[in-house]
């Protein structure tokens, strides 16, 4: 079904986007690092890595604010540490508290529209799988790419972006760039977007200071920033509008 819309596909970070992490990965990040140092850290310190750029995979975050205290660990051990508490034994980590930042009502309405929706995620394919089985979102999300099928070449490089427009492309779906958008939370996020010439829309978790992360997201390139991926629909109309009128004049 063809997209009535400008845009034909709409790429989503998961973390912070379509889920909530405030007591899952973030909370993983501090125990891990107490763990190793007897240190205890904030959120607020979790995130100003974060917003530095550079570490969109929390292992090596939380690897990074281990050697920053001057402690010797190899990143094996951190991800072990991370793992037993996030993974747990089997999926009963903080894996299994995560709440949903979307609603199914939202996603019915793009998915009605016909657009095609996808996750690139800098999670392990297999965690991100899980999760979207977890939550119920397996029809929504045709298309997954997780850390595994990016390499080394991770977010903000824009690799992951643009390589699902191959994989479309692969298999006769041609989607020129502007025809794509990734919608992230991150400074990451945004430069991967800009980069691969997407529409950078950003979002802000509910667990993040709205106006400072508004400002970081838009420095970081974000062509909009919303409150919330609710706000998604809304925007996609004003969106639909603008290219119209533009069309017409």
């Amino acid at each position: 079904m063809p997209s009535s819309s400008p845009l034909q596909v709409l790429l989503f970070d998961m973390d912070g986007v379509l889920v909530d992490v405030s007591t899952s990965y973030r909370r993983a990040i501090m125990e891990t690092v107490e763990h190793f140092t007897g240190r205890q850290i904030s959120a607020k310190d979790v995130q100003r890595y974060k917003n530095y750029g550079g570490f969109n995979d929390d292992w090596k975050l939380t690897h990074s604010i281990i050697t920053d205290t001057a402690m010797k660990v190899p990143l094996s051990r951190v991800i072990d540490e991370f793992q037993r508490r996030y993974r747990g034994n089997d999926w009963d980590g903080f894996i299994s508290d995560e709440e949903p930042l979307i609603d199914d009502q939202t996603l019915d309405t793009m998915q009605q529209s016909g657009i095609l929706m996808g996750v690139v995620t800098g999670r392990p394919q297999e965690e991100a799988e899980w999760t979207i089985n977890h939550m119920g979102w397996s029809s929504y999300f045709p298309i997954v790419l997780g850390k595994e099928k990016q390499g080394d070449r991770t977010k903000p490089d824009p690799f992951p972006l643009t390589h699902i427009l191959t994989m479309l492309a692969a298999v006769g779906r041609d989607v020129k760039p502007e025809e794509a958008a990734y919608v992230g939370d991150s400074v990451d996020d945004m430069k991967a977007a800009r980069a691969a010439n997407m529409w950078a829309l950003g979002v802000v978790p509910p667990y993040l200071d709205t106006p400072n992360h508004t400002q970081v997201l838009n420095e970081a390139g974000a062509h909009t920033v919303l409150n919330s991926p609710n706000d998604l629909p809304g925007l996609l109309r004003r969106f639909d509008e603008q290219v119209s009128s533009t069309r017409n004049a």
